[in-house]
């Protein structure tokens, strides 16, 4: 069984504060090395990424993300509380905001437009 996300790394993600969510993801990740895990880890590093306003890194992060929880076994996300399918759907509202030539120097993404993403867990009462 996989152990319990974070709670601190949720509520941070959660409140779009990705910088501490990526820090704590990491903590974990030394004592747990996941699959999970490290897809949260890019995803969180994605979202800090588009929060300054890069392109190029965070369209690479997604992606790398969404590879991850696409072979992460649906039982072990299920255990650690998470909802792929919604989590997925919420990775690819963010993906669709990213004009697919838009590169870092030379665009830039209002962070402003980029939705947020919870997420969500069914082992408590954060929301997504």
């Amino acid at each position: 069984m996989h152990p319990p996300l974070d709670p601190l790394a949720i509520d941070h993600f959660n409140a779009g504060r990705y910088r501490d969510a990526l820090l704590a993801f990491e903590g974990q990740w030394h004592s747990e090395r996941s699959e999970l895990l490290k897809a949260l880890i890019n995803l969180s590093n994605a979202m800090l990424q588009l929060q300054i306003g890069l392109v190029t890194a965070p369209r690479r992060n997604l992606a790398r993300a969404v590879d991850m929880l696409t072979t992460c076994s649906p039982a072990v996300a299920a255990a650690a509380g998470v909802d792929l399918p919604r989590l997925h759907a919420a990775i690819a509202r963010v993906q669709a905001c990213i004009p697919p030539d838009a590169v870092s120097g030379e665009d830039q993404i209002d962070p402003a437009r980029i939705p947020s993403i919870q997420i969500r867990t069914g082992n408590d009462d954060h929301t997504g």
